[in-house]
């Protein structure tokens, strides 16, 4: 007689039925949909990070170069990946592998933690969560890529934990470390693999019945994979003549004075932000996976289990990570992807009320993820202006001149990117220059000197955020440009001492 669960999730499988018959069909819906994301056009983050990695050069003012930005040197290594072709949309077709990681380990994950039933759930969660537009999980960002690795090290550290051999356990722990320690490499937050490891070990050591040697095995195994990512890191930075330290304060500790600029500045839009946040992750399922463990997990499983414990550390760890990052952009929730897989493929095979009400919120997720992507793919292909920032970067890409340069105030670089276009200020985001230039005094040194950039691209108020009171810009602005154009809503200023043949306007 099938229990429940078993009737949720359809016939409950014969001995012969393999995993595979559950995972290739979820696959391959997964990749169709990523499929539909590739030719969308690039968002801010992804634009700026492609433009970024196409010059990385050692020996340049910053890390990677000629331009600043405060992302790890992983996640960058693989936008370099994606600019050795001249195709710019490659980033979201090497995001696929990614997601497919994010779903199988989910899966493997989910299994040890909840048995065959759990590792379906879990699997369902996360192939809805990395399919859902209203996270921005359609976009190739550090969120995605991050979360993919962390997943991977969930899954291989309970893959140590549940050896049966020796070897088997060791190997599972160093590969986990590796993954580890290698997703903070590509954004700073995330340390949840690593937490994972460490609560094991510290678990297994000090528990009743302590089983030391396991601990001792997998706690080895674990931090020689965590040191394996560290070393690479050390010697880029050597081959690159980098200091440690300067690295140090471009990848975290521009990260506290950004927050403060943000909250000093603009803090009305950082609480819409945060409001909006609360929004998506409700709509979307996720939230309500996270809120379901935190309430009710002692219902279904032991009181005081392993489980329940490190699950509820890791999403907790998660919401702090999203509450420091100051903006908070959809893709922050993606955070708490990893532990939310978790925390369905414990709980959802649970016959309890607990379990009953986490299976809803797994089909949540796969019903949000479902309308989400058929809205946005509604959306694209009927609304013009979703598609401005790619259509006035082909507009410039058809009216400039070779050797032209530009510069997009505020922020938006995937505008460069799409007109093959580099840019002679330095800070791309307009975090970066209220963080690293709240003056304009290097903005306006480049827009007065012989370096000064043949466009300006206004997609802000000059005086946003109040950061132009004395009007300096808009008045040197307007004495060395021109407005010559407004393409898609965004005024495109052209130095005065250039001509340019401009191409017609696009639809927008």
């Amino acid at each position: 007689m099938a229990t429940p669960v078993d009737r949720d999730l359809g016939p409950a499988p014969s001995p012969g039925r393999s995993a595979r018959q559950f995972l290739v069909p979820i696959c391959l819906v997964v990749v169709l949909v990523r499929a539909t994301y590739v030719l969308r056009p690039l968002r801010n983050d992804e634009g700026g990070y492609l433009l970024v990695a196409r010059q990385w050069h050692a020996g340049g003012e910053f890390l990677y170069g000629d331009y600043f930005v405060d992302r790890p040197p992983l996640l960058m290594l693989i936008f370099k990946v994606a600019s050795l072709t001249e195709w710019d949309q490659a980033i979201r077709a090497l995001a696929i592998p990614f997601v497919l990681l994010f779903v199988l380990a989910g899966w493997r994950a989910g299994t040890l933690l909840g048995g065959p039933v759990g590792g379906r759930w879990a699997a369902v969660v996360a192939a809805g969560i990395m399919c859902s537009p209203a996270l921005a999980a359609e976009q190739a960002d550090g969120e995605l890529f991050g979360a993919a690795l962390v997943m991977a090290a969930l899954a291989l550290a309970l893959s140590a934990w549940n050896a049966d051999s020796t070897t088997s356990r060791f190997g599972c722990a160093v590969a986990a470390g590796a993954a580890a320690a290698a997703a903070p490499l590509v954004k700073q937050s995330l340390l949840e693999g690593l937490l994972l490891l460490a609560g094991l070990v510290l678990s297994a050591w000090w528990s009743q019945g302590a089983d030391r040697r396991r601990a001792l095995l997998v706690g080895g195994g674990g931090l020689l994979g965590a040191l394996i990512p560290c070393a690479m890191s050390l010697l880029w930075l050597t081959a690159a003549r980098i200091e440690p330290a300067d690295a140090w304060h471009d990848l975290v500790g521009s990260r506290g004075a950004a927050f403060d600029a943000i909250w000093s500045t603009s803090p009305d839009d950082s609480i819409r932000r945060a409001g909006m946040l609360l929004v998506l992750g409700s709509i979307t399922g996720l939230l309500p996976v996270v809120v379901t463990w935190l309430l009710t997990a002692h219902r279904g499983l032991r009181q005081g289990s392993a489980e329940r414990k490190v699950i509820t550390l890791l999403l907790g760890f998660g919401i702090v990570g999203i509450a420091s990052g100051g903006a908070y952009w959809p893709p922050y929730l993606l955070q708490l992807a990893p532990a939310a897989v978790l925390a369905a493929g414990a709980l959802a095979p649970s016959v309890s009320r607990a379990g009953a009400w986490m299976r809803g919120c797994c089909r949540l997720v796969a019903a949000a993820a479902l309308v989400g992507t058929l809205a946005s793919n509604v959306i694209y292909a009927t609304v013009p202006s979703a598609w401005s920032s790619q259509r006035t970067g082909e507009w410039l890409a058809d009216s400039k001149a070779a050797s032209d340069t530009g510069f997009v105030a505020y922020g938006l670089p995937s505008v460069l990117e799409t007109a093959d276009m580099p840019s002679s200020y330095p800070h791309l985001w307009s975090a970066a220059m209220r963080t690293l230039d709240p003056e304009q005094t290097r903005l306006r040194a480049t827009l007065a000197g012989p370096d000064a950039p043949s466009w300006v691209v206004q997609i802000n108020g000059l005086n946003a955020w109040g950061i132009d009171e004395g009007s300096r810009l808009r008045d040197l602005l307007h004495e060395r440009y021109q407005v010559v154009a407004e393409i898609c809503g965004y005024r495109v200023w052209l130095r005065a001492d250039l001509t340019r043949e401009l191409a017609p306007p696009p639809p927008c």
